[in-house]
């Protein structure tokens, strides 16, 4: 079966997440996120600047988009909302508008409520669990490695 990141490519999974009004705090909400065993791909960094969002990745942490090609994902990206889901998106809109950072994890080896605890831990607000579909912001089947 193939997959995005850890998320089955019919069904989804769970994620957790929370925006981050400080670089510093967001870069130690990904480095508690990799020292507790969350891999790369399954670490998205979302900002309303790119360039704000690579620097806060640093290489451990995936970026919306990253790896993805083909015509359905150049069509996604033409669409309102473009690649990010509809569910960050309603949650943390205004966050990213007032120039917040959005980090989102997929719980793969690790309960949502422990991650949501690390984010909480590392200065997070509007720290958030839910059920995500399989999206562009995660790494595509290829890269995501075996399960």
């Amino acid at each position: 079966m193939a997959t995005t990141s850890y998320l089955e490519a019919v069904s989804g999974g769970m994620v957790a997440a929370a925006a981050f009004s400080d670089d510093d705090a967001a870069v130690q909400a990904v480095t508690l996120l990799r020292e507790s065993g969350v891999r790369e791909q399954d670490i998205a960094v979302l900002a309303s600047d790119s360039h704000r969002a690579d620097l806060v990745a640093g290489g451990r942490a995936w970026l919306p988009g990253k790896g993805w090609g083909g015509l359905r994902y150049r069509l996604r990206r033409m669409l309102p909302g473009g690649i990010i889901p509809r569910d960050v998106r309603k949650r943390y809109a205004s966050a990213m508008n007032e120039g917040k950072i959005v980090v989102v994890a997929a719980a793969d080896g690790q309960p949502p409520d422990t991650i949501a605890a690390l984010l909480h831990q590392a200065r997070g607000e509007a720290v958030d669990q839910w059920w995500q579909q399989p999206t562009y912001i995660f790494a595509p089947p290829e890269l995501a490695g075996p399960f």
